[in-house]
C-alpha cells in the first residue's frame, strides 16, 4: 500500500461556533493523506492514472468557501470528496485552526 500526503495546504475558511468568530476569513491549514494502490502511476508516469493534485486542492479551496461550525465538518466534507474522486483505501484528514 502507498501513501500520498498533501501537507499544510493553506486555506481561509469561515469557520467557528460563534456567529462573531464567522464574520472575519480565518487562515486554516490542511493535511490530506491518502493510502492505496498508486503503483499504476508510479511504474508508468502516466499522470491520468494518478491523483490529480491540482484538481484535489482546488476542490478543498472551493469547500473551504462554505461557512461551517467545526473543522470536523470540514474534515468530513474533504474525506468525502477524496473518495468519491480517488476510492482511497483510506483517507486521513487533520485540520489546524
Amino acid at each position: 500500500m502507498d501513501t500520498l500526503t498533501i501537507t499544510d495546504l493553506e486555506l481561509w475558511t469561515r469557520i467557528g461556533v460563534p456567529d462573531v468568530e464567522r464574520e472575519t476569513e480565518q487562515r486554516i491549514l490542511v493535511t490530506i493523506e491518502l493510502q492505496g494502490d498508486l503503483s499504476p502511476v508510479g511504474k508508468s508516469d502516466e499522470v491520468k492514472k494518478g491523483i490529480d493534485y491540482e484538481k484535489l486542492t482546488n476542490e478543498v479551496r472551493t469547500l473551504a468557501k462554505i461557512e461551517r461550525k467545526s473543522i470536523e465538518k470540514l474534515a468530513e466534507d474533504i474525506a468525502a470528496i477524496v473518495i468519491a474522486s480517488y476510492n482511497p483505501d483510506s483517507v486521513t484528514v487533520s485540520v489546524w485552526k
